[in-house]
């Protein structure tokens, strides 16, 4: 069974489904020690496990249907325009209520003890 990394998926995912987290970080000059971009917050996700998890079948179908919805608008967005571009582009707001749609369902699944 493919396990994907829970605590990196949530992490990227909070900032994929939070404008104000995507402005600080993706608009930063690095001057505060932090700095990400959308790209890097895809990549967490995606490469944390969450692909191989999907392709095999192994997510729950609830989330399974939300990854895969998140999986379909990211490849929607440029991602080799300025970062600006990515936070106001008009599919973002949905990126972020399905990000954070699957952060709620990951944090039941979480209180109630199931694996993933």
């Amino acid at each position: 069974m493919t396990q994907y990394n829970r605590p990196t998926v949530v992490w990227a995912l909070e900032e994929l489904s939070n404008r104000n987290e995507q402005t600080r970080l993706w608009l930063s000059d690095g001057s505060s020690g932090e700095v990400s971009s959308f790209s890097e917050a895809v990549c967490v996700v995606f490469d944390g496990g969450v692909t191989m998890a999907l392709d095999s079948g192994e997510i729950p179908t609830p989330l399974n249907s939300l990854f895969t919805e998140l999986r379909n608008l990211i490849k929607k967005i440029p991602a080799d325009v300025h970062p600006d571009k990515v936070i106001n582009h008009p599919l973002m707001s949905d990126v972020r209520r399905v990000s954070l749609a699957l952060l709620q369902r990951l944090e039941e699944e979480r209180c109630q003890g199931a694996p993933g």
